[in-house]
């Protein structure tokens, strides 16, 4: 008889603009849009993947960040595992703006675990943005892990992804 493989609900965070759609397609697709267009609701994909010799499934859903959808969005919440709090390594009010979004989901996913995740490493330049030990600083508050990557050239994106599944995997 075959093992079950397990789907874990997993959502994506974070303000409009930081990268959640772009992150998602890099992982499902291994491609990057320079244009890419406003999450309106909710996208979705799927993946299947194999860490440490076992199989999952990751539901992604990926939520709009635009303040109109903020109403709607907290029944998709529900059932959430993880949620990959995503921002924007270029601009520190991205990441400051997290704290509502766990709020929303700690409301409608009391269990879901958190996993932060500062994206466009690729324009950070030296001085400016959002530096990896604030980040980690922040991820912290939630005792949550962080990682640094960047959906335009898809450095850390797979690594991330991974240690996303191994942690549901662990849980």
């Amino acid at each position: 008889m075959a093992m079950r493989v397990p789907i874990y609900k997993t959502i994506l965070i974070g303000e409009g603009g930081v990268g959640k759609t772009s992150l998602t397609i890099r992982y499902t697709e291994n491609r990057f849009e320079d244009d890419m267009k406003m999450t309106i609701g909710v996208n979705f994909a799927s993946k299947k993947v194999q860490v440490d010799h076992t199989d999952a499934t990751l539901m992604l859903w990926d939520m709009g960040g635009q303040p109109r959808f903020r109403e709607v969005i907290g029944d998709y919440f529900r059932g959430a595992r993880v949620a990959i709090c995503v921002y924007d390594a270029t601009r520190l009010f991205s990441m400051e703006r997290l704290k509502d979004w766990i709020s929303r989901v700690q409301e409608s996913a009391p269990d879901c675990k958190f996993f932060f995740v500062a994206n466009k490493i690729d324009e950070r330049s030296n001085g400016t943005g959002v530096t990896p030990e604030d980040g980690l600083a922040f991820a912290q508050e939630f005792g949550a892990t962080m990682m640094e990557v960047s959906a335009k050239t898809g450095e850390g994106v797979n690594e991330m992804f991974e240690s996303v599944t191994r942690m549901l995997l662990n849980a």
